[in-house]
């Protein structure tokens, strides 16, 4: 079986590009099993992204919370919200994600009279309950715009999209909560910026030999502050992280070198072989050899 993976920077952004200059918006219909580990993990884009559940059901995880939707439910996501999906019965989410310019150019009227206010103020999510009535129009405008994405066959296929997406945005305007920026909502923007240099210090420095202290250290914090940092973020512990992204590194390599075990091991910063081997397979659900066997069996044939 063939897995897909989120491509991100070392500050969590999808580096994937969505739509085109031209046209930027993109429709996807995600089966979220058919991902590496199974879920869509942590990232953030600037583009706003709107999901819903076709199949089962799934969780979407922003900071510390945890928002479990149900089939036909959905969720807006508001542009650099980091977050993450996951579902535990195979579920499935179709869902565009589309830059705000789309709908209006920067700097126009209508950008900054009702898209500006949503992006910068607005919430960092919406959850899109059906049994709501303007939620539910939300969602069954979605619906319109997923039918026109699958079927493409008209010459009026963009047009159609744009006005539906921009009466989707109508309503998402009308009934969001837009307040002025509070100071918990600066601190909130610092904790991030933190956050995103902790992730890169984790990023270039996995293989070497470092701690919650050196973690620390980089953005001049306590270590209980830097807890608190991640925690908020993406609901993680750094050293939970730091183990994370060494396994996602070690798994490059036993998919696209011949490295033994024992080397990757040494290269992506474990003490050894058995704690790598053991953390691999509760990460992975297989051994590091058997992980190595099935990408080999998923490699195309020249």
């Amino acid at each position: 079986m063939q897995f897909y993976k989120t491509y991100t920077d070392e500050t969590l952004r999808e580096i994937v590009a969505h739509g085109s200059d031209k046209y930027p918006i993109a429709y996807y219909v995600d089966d979220i099993w058919q991902f590496d580990r199974r879920c869509i993990d942590w990232h953030w884009h600037r583009e706003v992204e709107f999901v819903t559940v076709s199949k089962g059901t799934v969780n979407c995880l922003i900071g510390q919370n945890r928002i479990h939707l149900e089939k036909s439910w959905g969720i807006y996501i508001n542009s650099g919200t980091i977050h993450r999906f996951e579902t535990e019965d195979n579920g499935i989410m179709p869902n565009i994600v589309f830059a705000p310019e789309l709908i209006a150019t920067e700097k126009s009227l209508i950008h900054e009279t009702y898209i500006l206010p949503v992006l910068s103020s607005g919430p960092a999510y919406q959850i899109l309950n059906p049994n709501i009535s303007w939620q539910n129009t939300i969602l069954m405008l979605l619906n319109k715009i997923y039918d026109i994405q699958e079927k493409n066959v008209e010459s009026l296929s963009p047009l159609n999209t744009l006005l539906l997406t921009t009466e989707l945005w109508k309503h998402l305007f009308q009934n969001t909560n837009i307040e002025p920026v509070s100071e918990n909502e600066i601190k909130s923007t610092f904790q991030s910026s933190r956050l995103q240099i902790m992730l890169q210090f984790i990023h270039d420095h996995y293989a070497e030999n470092i701690g919650l202290e050196d973690i620390a250290k980089v953005t001049n914090i306590s270590k209980s502050s830097t807890l608190e940092v991640f925690r908020h973020g993406i609901n993680q512990s750094p050293i939970s992280y730091l183990i994370e992204y060494r396994l996602i590194q070690a798994a490059n390599l036993l998919k696209n070198t011949k490295k033994t075990i024992s080397n990757i091991s040494l290269t992506t910063g474990f003490s050894s072989d058995a704690y790598f081997c053991r953390k691999f397979k509760c990460y992975y659900k297989m051994t590091p050899v058997e992980y190595r066997k099935q990408a080999l069996h998923n490699s195309p044939s020249l």
